[in-house]
Formats: C-alpha cells, sequence, structure tokens
C-alpha cells in the first residue's frame, strides 16, 4: 500500500525545497535551479545518458535521493492537477526571483481565463481540418502557463485527441523558465507536437489565424483573421541563454530548442 502523505502533493513539494534537511545550507534560489537541472536530466536520460550520467555524478547518494523524492512527489501533483503551472506556483512560492528580477508569473484562474475566452470550439476544428495544426505562441513563455492553460481548454472543449493538432511555442531569456516550461510540457504529454530551432530576429510573418497568447492582436474573444497585424513567425523561434542548441554561427544568440 502506498504511503499516505500528510499533506497536499504541492505543499510536500514545496516543503522540501523550503526546509531541506539534505541540502541544508543551501538557498532555495539553487536548489530549486539544480533541481530543474536535474529533472531535465532525467527525463533525457534515455537520449542522452552521458548528461544524465555527468550530472547524477555531482551529488551526493543522499542528495540524489532527495531530487528523486521531490520528483516524485512533483509526478503526483501533477497527476492530480493536470495542466497546472505547478512549477510557477512553486517558484513564486518560493520567492526564487520575483522581487529581484521583476518576475512575477501570470496566476493561474487569470490565465485559464484569458484561455477561454480566446478559444472558440468552432474555430479550433475548422483551423486543425483547414491546416492540420493550431499554432500557440507565448512571447515571454516563463514556466508555460498560457501554454498549459490554452492545452487545459482544449483538452476540456475537444478531448485528449485534439491536444495533437497544437504547435506550441514560447521565447524567454530566463534559464529556469526554459527549464520549468519543458518540463511541464513534457510531463503534460504537450511536447511531441513541434520544435523551435531556428535563430530570433529572421523570422518570416505568420498567418492572421495563428493564436497570440495574451492576445494582442485583437479585442474580441477571439482573433481577428482579417484585420489583425502581422505577427512573428514563433514556429522559427528560440528559447534564449542556453548553454544547449548552439549553432555554427556563434556570433548570433545562444538556443534552446524548447521541444
Amino acid at each position: 500500500m502506498g504511503k499516505v502523505r500528510e499533506r497536499p502533493p504541492f505543499e510536500e513539494l514545496a516543503k522540501g525545497f523550503e526546509s531541506s534537511a539534505v541540502f541544508g545550507h543551501m538557498h532555495s534560489y539553487d536548489l530549486y535551479r539544480k533541481w530543474l537541472e536535474a529533472v531535465w536530466a532525467f527525463l533525457n536520460a534515455i537520449s542522452n545518458p552521458v548528461a544524465f550520467r555527468e550530472c547524477l555524478d555531482r551529488y551526493k547518494h543522499d542528495e540524489g535521493a532527495e531530487f528523486g523524492r521531490l520528483l516524485g512527489v512533483y509526478t503526483e501533483a501533477v497527476e492530480e492537477m493536470p495542466f497546472r503551472d505547478i512549477l510557477g506556483e512553486l517558484f513564486m512560492r518560493l520567492d526564487v526571483n520575483s522581487v529581484r528580477g521583476g518576475q512575477f508569473f501570470t496566476p493561474w484562474n487569470i490565465a485559464e481565463m484569458m484561455a477561454r475566452m480566446q478559444f472558440s470550439k468552432e474555430d479550433f476544428k475548422a483551423k486543425a481540418a483547414e491546416k492540420g495544426e493550431v499554432t500557440v505562441c507565448d512571447p515571454a513563455v516563463g514556466s508555460g502557463v498560457m501554454l498549459l492553460a490554452y492545452a487545459k481548454v482544449v483538452n476540456d472543449e475537444c478531448g485528449r485527441s485534439a491536444l495533437r493538432y497544437l504547435k506550441l511555442y514560447g521565447t524567454d531569456i530566463d534559464q529556469r523558465c526554459v527549464l520549468m516550461c519543458r518540463i511541464q510540457l513534457r510531463m503534460n504529454g504537450l511536447d511531441t507536437f513541434g520544435r523551435m530551432a531556428d535563430m530570433l530576429g529572421n523570422l518570416p510573418q505568420m498567418e492572421r489565424t495563428s493564436i497570440a497568447l495574451p492576445p494582442a492582436a485583437s479585442s474580441e474573444p477571439h482573433v481577428d483573421t482579417t484585420n489583425a497585424p502581422e505577427l512573428p513567425n514563433l514556429s522559427n523561434a528560440v528559447i534564449l541563454n542556453s548553454e544547449e542548441g548552439m549553432t555554427s554561427e556563434r556570433v548570433m544568440t545562444e538556443q534552446l530548442t524548447l521541444f
């Protein structure tokens, strides 16, 4: 029989970072970043076993075990609250960089409300039938809350199978945001529907029927397909400031593929 937790998974996860007996002296700022890096290495252990092994070698046995325990608790939280911006809420709870860095993520209820205002079941089905995909992009993706919220609405209104039409894209300059977004999309099964690869700054135009979150192109509940200004095509955008994904053009901005 599984262990019965004294507190909900999210609270257990937060407590693990707020008062870690294993890591003790380490500031939550560093602990959270290191855990995100370890989780991403674990999720890619099959495709990149060398990086995973290098990550493991940085920690003592009890530290690695604690990271694994926290990942297990996070998995429970995802199962309990699918699509929820768990890592973003945890980031704000820990106050990792909100005041100093001016980072205040959109609360989940606001993000979901905006996604529902933006969503039209008829438009979604029509676009999916016509193009075979529906593009959603966020130019300051943070922890991925807007992408997660839109995916939840699609799931609620059209069913899980409709998620295969989504192409989710975003950009950010904070490495931790990149990791949070990538991990949350992976854990919710949303990272297999698109890839960002090219350099920011050389972007072709996006069709006006694509969806922008937040909806900057229209004051109506749905995107204006006739009078909307041209938006950059983030199907070729990048996540910035990473050690991964460097192209041969090293003089340009570093890039990180989101999926």
